[in-house]
């Protein structure tokens, strides 16, 4: 379970340097405004918030996703909602 556990959050850190490092170059606009927006908003949120209490909100939903995907409760959600790196707007994983 531990191996699963740090090889999906290798994979997220992966999949977040990647989009990172294709916003850098500046060739996807709409990626790289949307990369600006959200510091953005992270840099007018700490200035309000303390980093304590982020983490803390931050936890909280890391859990509720977990306690979610662990009872399949994104079985039920309506085919509209984004789920996945393929709500991202990248290609699927084919390995």
């Amino acid at each position: 379970m531990a191996n699963s556990i740090v090889a999906s959050l290798a994979n997220t850190i992966g999949a977040a340097e990647s989009v990172l490092r294709v916003a850098a170059t500046g060739h996807d606009k709409k990626l790289f405004f949307k990369v600006v927006f959200t510091l953005y908003f992270l840099a007018a949120l700490g200035r309000v918030v303390s980093g304590a209490a982020v983490a803390y909100a931050a936890l909280c939903i890391f859990c509720l996703y977990m306690f979610a995907q662990s009872t399949d409760l994104f079985d039920q959600l309506p085919s509209w909602v984004p789920i996945g790196r393929d709500s991202l707007g990248s290609a699927p994983d084919t390995t």
